[in-house]
């Protein structure tokens, strides 16, 4: 027999191998496809995990609409300064400064939202809430494009959690704030967008508008250069933004008015200089302790300085992220300066989410872009979410805690008596008149006391079919143990305005509203429901917190009676003619 197979055979046999050789290539390419089951999650994961993005921006909505349409004490102020008595606007005002702050277009939002808008809150709210959103939408458009869809929807929802968190309520549901804060960094966003894709004419113009817009965006400057350096531009354009700056802190410098202050300033201390700027850029990660917020601070520096060994490449596309920390950290610099003598918790402010913002989404997105450590990336983007929602808890709860207090502000300059309000609602006697001109909140349609049965100051209703508590006037016991309860236990006067504070029950329901009457009929007053008092629900087992009120009233001769709207109808009781004088 022949010791080697024959052409024929060995063509034969060749074929066979190739034939096995392709069947096994195909066998181990189509060895790693992900099951079936996996398919939906790989498809459509990221776009969820993307839309995801909306739940904070709608929370924030849901804060908006929740809070008072009176606007808070700065509003006061400029509207001081940009109107005349009629409520016209004093077009030369608009240049003016606050708190040393240029402020030309917040001051402008003011002056439209009270020419226009009723002067209300929730609208100008609902303008700081579409800046938000623009912010976050800038942010998406500077994402790095070799990223993949995972890490830009987690980068996303990531960046619309920072600057919708908790921590920064105070921006939006205090519409005044985020008119100055949130519109600055809307601007500073839109800056760097605008230098990175070479808009560069652009990006000075939007640099200048931050600059009118609020102080701390003069940070934008040096922010600008150093994203021109690191993209490799010619030496005219990274010196172009550092002259334009200086010219603007020069102009600052030569036209502000007084300089305002902080009484015994400890600002030239480092350390407490430190301490407020540092914890400003961490206050995210904690609720109310300055000590955990310095050190988030001093963390999320020693990240970026981790990251900054970049090949030329990498700082090219990297350079807006970087210029974005760089603002953020001029902005923390200049509130150490500035801010440092209202004590350790001087960098804890709502109003500064926007800039410690900044920073994380500067970290974030440098962290996942270019990795150090991979496997770390996604634990970063999923704690800063989780967290820094959680811990903004504390901040939120106070904000929201002081809404009470703006509902009555609004009750007491409806009647022309904010007496007890000086330190939220300055020179009555000079802004009540250009309210009024102006059909402003609280003298616009909008304004009620939120009696469901429409009940407002000024009108004259019977009160014959009101009931009245039969012991001493305070307390009716029903035949099933069941008690109306109407507590006034405190009633002063402070200036031209009576205040009253207690709380009320009929049965187990809480009050819907409350209002004052003079003997007549009239509504000359009403307040607030709905006030936690711990000790009345201590007092009456099984009832739902909220049973405090909050009243204002002229104080006026004559008897008044305070009167409360319950499920089962009105009731009523007179109050002492002989109130408290407040000192």
């Amino acid at each position: 027999m022949p010791l080697l197979p024959s052409v024929a055979a060995r063509d034969d046999l060749g074929k066979r191998r190739v034939t096995d050789t392709a069947s096994e290539t195909c066998r181990q390419a189509a060895a790693p496809t992900t099951p079936a089951a996996l398919g939906p999650v790989l498809r459509f994961g990221p776009l969820l995990l993307g839309l995801s993005a909306v739940v904070p921006p709608l929370m924030m909505l849901r804060e908006i609409l929740r809070y008072p349409q009176m606007h808070f004490y700065d509003y006061w102020w400029v509207l001081l300064d940009i109107t005349d008595v009629d409520g016209s606007l004093r077009p030369e005002a608009l240049l003016g400064f606050r708190n040393e702050h240029p402020f030309v277009l917040p001051s402008l939002l003011f002056w439209l939202s009270a020419r226009f808008g009723h002067g209300l809150n929730q609208p100008l709210g609902l303008a700081v809430l579409a800046m938000g959103v623009g912010c976050v939408l800038l942010v998406l458009a500077m994402l790095p494009k070799h990223l993949d869809p995972w890490q830009r929807a987690g980068l996303l929802a990531a960046t619309s959690t920072l600057v919708f968190n908790p921590h920064g309520i105070h921006n939006y549901v205090r519409s005044m704030s985020g008119a100055s804060w949130i519109l600055a960094m809307l601007l500073v966003l839109g800056a760097l967008l605008a230098m990175h894709r070479e808009h560069r004419v652009i990006a000075v113009v939007l640099g200048l508008l931050a600059s009118i817009s609020y102080g701390t965006s003069f940070a934008v400057w040096p922010a600008l250069a150093l994203v021109a350096w690191l993209r490799g531009d010619r030496r005219t354009w990274v010196a172009t933004p550092l002259v334009v700056g200086l010219v603007v802190v020069a102009s600052w410098l030569l036209l502000r008015g007084p300089q305002g202050g902080g009484g015994s300033s400890p600002t030239d201390d480092p350390a407490q200089a430190m301490l407020a700027g540092l914890s400003m850029l961490g206050m995210v990660w904690t609720g109310t302790e300055p000590a955990v917020a310095l050190l988030a601070g001093v963390a999320g520096l020693g990240v970026l300085v981790l990251h900054a060994n970049q090949t030329t490449a990498e700082r090219r596309v990297a350079a807006p992220w970087w210029g974005l920390a760089v603002h953020a950290l001029g902005c923390a610099v200049m509130i150490s300066g500035s801010r440092a003598a209202f004590g350790e918790s001087a960098g804890l402010q709502s109003r500064y989410n926007s800039m410690t913002a900044a920073l994380w989404i500067a970290v974030l997105v440098i962290v996942v872009a270019w990795a150090r450590w991979a496997q770390f990336r996604a634990v970063a983007v999923g704690v800063a979410v989780l967290a820094t929602v959680a811990l903004g808890a504390p901040m939120a709860q106070g904000v929201r805690a002081d809404a009470p207090n703006q509902q009555l502000l609004a009750v007491a300059a409806r009647i022309g008596h904010p007496d007890a309000f000086t330190d939220r609602f300055p020179s009555p006697g000079q802004l009540l008149p250009r309210l009024q001109a102006l059909g402003h909140y609280p003298f616009s349609p909008e304004f009620s006391l939120g009696c469901p049965d429409g009940l407002n100051v000024g009108d004259r209703v019977s009160t014959a079919t009101w009931r009245t508590p039969s012991v001493d006037s305070l307390r009716e016991p029903r035949p099933d143990g069941r008690d109306v309860v109407l507590n006034a236990e405190t009633d002063q006067v402070q200036g031209g305005a009576r205040m009253l504070e207690g709380w009320a029950i009929s049965g187990i329901e809480r009050a819907r509203c409350v209002a004052v009457l003079d003997q007549t009929g009239t509504v000359v007053g009403g307040g607030v429901v709905d006030i936690p008092r711990s000790d009345a629900e201590a007092a009456t087992p099984g009832i739902e917190s909220g049973l405090g009120f909050q009243a204002v009233a002229p104080a006026q001769p004559g008897s008044l009676r305070v009167a409360f709207q319950f499920p089962d109808g009105w009731w009523i009781r007179p109050l002492t003619e002989e109130p408290q004088v407040a000192r």
